[in-house]
Formats: C-alpha cells, structure tokens, sequence
C-alpha cells in the first residue's frame, strides 16, 4: 500500500519549542496535507478549544508502545547496540519470549491469556475513537530515528483494522500536550475545571492539585484508576464528580479505554501522558525535553 502521508511537517515549535534539538537535530511529522505546522497546530488547538462544555472530543497519543502492543516488535536498524535489537526481534518471532506477556513502562502489567483479547478491546476503542475525536501519532522523521519502525506500517494498519485515519483526525503525537503548554493554553486551564484519571497516589495527588490551582484552574477533580491495568478498568463517572470543562488522562496504552468511557460528560478529553509527571513536578521535562509545563 503506498502511503498517503507524504508531506513532511517541521515541528520544531511544538511543546516548549526547538523541539529538533531534542530528537537529534529534527523533527518532521508525516502528514495527507502539505500545511505549515504552527497553522496545522492552531486549527487543533480551536476545534479542542470549541469542544469544551459543548461536546465530547476523545485525544488518544499513540507511539511506539501501542504500536508494539499491536503490531509486535519490528526492526530499528538505528537501534544502538544493533545485536541487541536483532537478538530481541528474535527472541519473539521464535517466540523464545512471549508477545503476549506485557510489562509497560507506565506500570501496566498483562498476562499472555489477558492480552489477546485485549489486543481486540483496544482495537475496538481506537476505532471509536478515531470517528469521534482525534488519533495522536508518532509518525515522524527525527535526527534520532526514535521509534520510526512503525512509520510505514501504521497507514495500512489502520485500514485493515476499519480505524479511520486521515486529514480530519490525525496530528501528530506531540500536538495533544502542546495545548496545555504551548502559548494560549492559559484557555484550556484559566478558570476551568479539570478532572484528572489517572493511577496516583494520595501525595501526587497532593502535587498536582497544587500544580494546577497555581495554573489558574478554578476547580481540580481526581478519578482514580488501578495503576497497573487500564485496560481492563471500568470508571464510575456517577461518583461525586461535579461539572467538568476539561478531562486530562494519562493511563498508558490503556487510556484509549479509559477516554471512551468519557463521553458522557460531553467535553474535551485528552490522554496527556507523560505531561501528567509535569503535573506532580513542574520541573521536569518529558520526550526529549520537548514536554514540560511553561512559566506560570
């Protein structure tokens, strides 16, 4: 299948800006149109922006461990040491290691019998996802060739899978944190109220609230999840949970889940992923240094 995503977009603006330097001297999104990625970005950040209050807007980030979640490990030939990445495409395809046993690094932890089906919700949830709000990929050329393995198979993926994915709902990986961060996100923030679904523990709880609130944000909610299965983790929304302008989840490859179950509050929901450790310390930074909260 020859791919569609044929434009190449520099994104050296996203998160807190120079974001090549982070990746190895660039960083180039794949994309069906040939559009400046600052206009690119602004048209995102208004149609979120307008989804406040007003309807419900799914954000789900995918890179390279939802792919391998779904795909199974490919070839990196970028990959330093390279017998290292050899011998580890190995050990699955010889099924010396198991696919299906699943460790991620955000604390998810699967068995090899609880993965295939799964596998299938996940499926199920991303394509739900993707006719209601947007699919946020890491499809890219960087100076790193960080994770780019996945780049020409994700396209066909998605076809065989019925998950639709085209100009309307795709940005890249990066957009979905960058509108909390980027300049204007004083309007997702300012005066809102945020509930944040996580895995957490009552002092990060603690960080966070204090983070937001010294952001501006007029009330701070929490939905706790199980930390170590949001896969299987189903939400009560019927728990005390006032009125909400913006939800902010970060629950590893199991967010798709989680964001689906969303919908009836109506709004702008946004798997942020690594932003939330920005939450519990604002001075740390994520991807490369690219994502980290600005100055407030």
């Amino acid at each position: 299948m020859k791919s569609s995503l044929n434009r190449r977009i520099d994104l050296d603006f996203v998160g807190l800006g120079n974001a090549g330097i982070g990746y190895g001297g660039h960083l180039h999104a794949w994309s069906f149109r040939d559009i400046d990625g600052e206009e690119w970005f602004s048209e995102f950040r208004e149609t979120s922006l307008d989804a406040i209050g007003t309807r419900f807007l799914p954000i789900y980030r995918m890179a390279d461990g939802e792919y391998r979640f779904l795909m199974g490990r490919k070839f990196n030939s970028a990959r330093r040491p390279l017998i290292r990445e050899i011998a580890a495409i190995a050990a699955e395809r010889l099924r010396i290691k198991n696919p299906d046993k699943w460790k991620t690094s955000w604390g998810e932890e699967y068995s090899p019998e609880m993965t295939r089906g799964l596998r299938a919700e996940l499926i199920d949830s991303i394509r739900y996802i993707s006719r209601y709000g947007y699919l946020a990929c890491y499809v890219n050329d960087n100076g790193l060739n960080a994770f780019t393995e996945y780049n020409q198979a994700l396209e066909s993926y998605f076809e065989a899978q019925d998950i639709t994915f085209g100009s309307e709902n795709y940005v890249p990986f990066h957009f979905a944190p960058s509108l909390f961060i980027a300049s204007g996100w004083r309007a997702f923030i300012e005066r809102r109220s945020i509930l944040i679904v996580t895995g957490i523990i009552p002092e990060k709880e603690k960080r966070i609230r204090a983070t937001l609130e010294a952001m501006g944000a007029a009330r701070v909610q929490f939905l706790p999840i199980s930390l170590s299965a949001s896969m299987t983790d189903r939400i009560d929304l019927s728990s005390n949970i006032e009125h909400v302008d913006v939800c902010l989840v970060a629950a590893g490859i199991g967010s798709a889940n989680i964001l689906r179950q969303l919908a009836p509050l109506q709004t702008l929901s946004v798997d942020i992923g690594g932003l939330m450790n920005c939450l519990v310390d604002p001075n740390i930074r994520q991807h490369g240094g690219v994502i980290g909260l600005p100055q407030f």
